[in-house]
């Protein structure tokens, strides 16, 4: 019998960077064993991962005119209480042998939406809110959000992972080790497995690369993501699946055929004006000076029509490669 597959995935693997994709691999009780595994290389040493439970992705509003959030992906996994690794500057309130509940949010991010960072904040003390009940002593348990990205923030250092808590300003003490926001980038992935260092790498680069790569690849004969792989193997994904399938992938490819457009347009704009500087200089060395000058310019008008159709500065400095401070400048002129 011909599948709704038949034809349509030409690659043995899905792209794990949908939408469809992500909450498949990490999302779903069947390939749990895959979300494990991810946590246990994102959080290192600090916690052993072992098990989790998931929950509703829905948060519904505590009032009429408050917002209904979805999360990606919403799990817990229990810890022994003297296990947490968690300093208080108090005496704990809870009994030792009592099980502390870690909270984890998921969200796979392909392009920077204004404010992203806010909308994870909002996201991981929404959680800390949801714990509150009567008679409650604040004693809150971990939260921890995580966003993978296929960008850079331009006010952040360029790194892998982003690690985020409650500190002092001036002396960096930590107020509380319990809140947590992680931003992992796979802008800083490898581009060759074999160049990953440790295994959060190696776990970003599957996420990044899954659609390219086959059965004869290194990774697969590895044997050690046989549930990342599991789930993302094409020939499983059939009927209503594939139709939702389909329909993340069309949203991912729009999207990153838009950058690519922007980005080859300024490319040749730039080009273009480079050699036409080149030619008025008459020299070799004219011509190369001039390129580059051309380049320059073709992405500050690139940056220029972006500004003027209302986009983000931050999200013209991911499409662009300018900073922020030049497009701030390109704003007043």
């Amino acid at each position: 019998m011909k599948t709704a597959n038949s034809g349509f995935i030409k690659t043995p693997f899905i792209n794990l960077q949908s939408d469809f994709g992500f909450k498949r691999a990490f999302g779903s009780e069947r390939f749990r064993n895959a979300l494990i595994k991810f946590l246990d290389a994102v959080l290192g040493d600090e916690i052993t991962v072992t098990d989790v439970r998931f929950h509703d992705k829905e948060v519904l509003p505590s009032s009429v005119e408050g917002k209904r959030i979805v999360y990606d992906i919403y799990c817990t996994m229990d810890v022994p209480s003297e296990q947490t690794g968690f300093s208080s500057n108090y005496p704990r309130l809870r009994e030792p042998a009592e099980c502390v509940s870690h909270h984890f949010i998921l969200e796979m991010q392909n392009i920077y939406e204004p404010p992203f960072e806010e909308r994870m904040v909002y996201y991981a003390f929404k959680l800390v809110a949801e714990q509150g009940k009567r008679g409650w002593t604040y004693e809150i348990d971990p939260v921890i959000s995580i966003a993978v990205t296929d960008f850079d923030f331009s006010f952040l250092s360029k790194k892998v992972l982003q690690d985020f808590q409650l500190r002092e300003r001036e002396t960096g003490e930590i107020l509380t080790r319990k809140i947590r926001m992680l931003f992992l980038s796979l802008k800083q992935v490898p581009e060759k497995w074999e160049e990953c260092e440790n295994e959060l790498q190696r776990q970003l680069y599957l996420i990044k690369n899954m659609e390219k790569l086959d059965k004869n690849s290194v990774p697969y004969k590895d044997g050690g993501y046989d549930d990342l792989f599991r789930a993302a193997e094409s020939a499983d994904i059939v009927g209503e699946e594939m139709v939702r399938y389909s329909e993340s992938l069309d949203r991912l490819r729009s999207y990153q055929a838009g950058v690519d457009y922007a980005a080859e347009k300024s490319r040749l704009e730039g080009i273009q004006e480079g050699v036409e500087i080149g030619i008025e200089k008459g020299i070799r060395k004219g011509i190369e000076k001039g390129i580059e000058k051309g380049i320059e310019k073709g992405v500050e008008k690139v940056a220029i029509r972006l500004i003027k159709s209302g986009m983000d500065d931050i999200l013209i400095a991911d499409m662009t490669d300018l900073s922020l401070e030049q497009i701030k400048r390109l704003r007043a002129r």
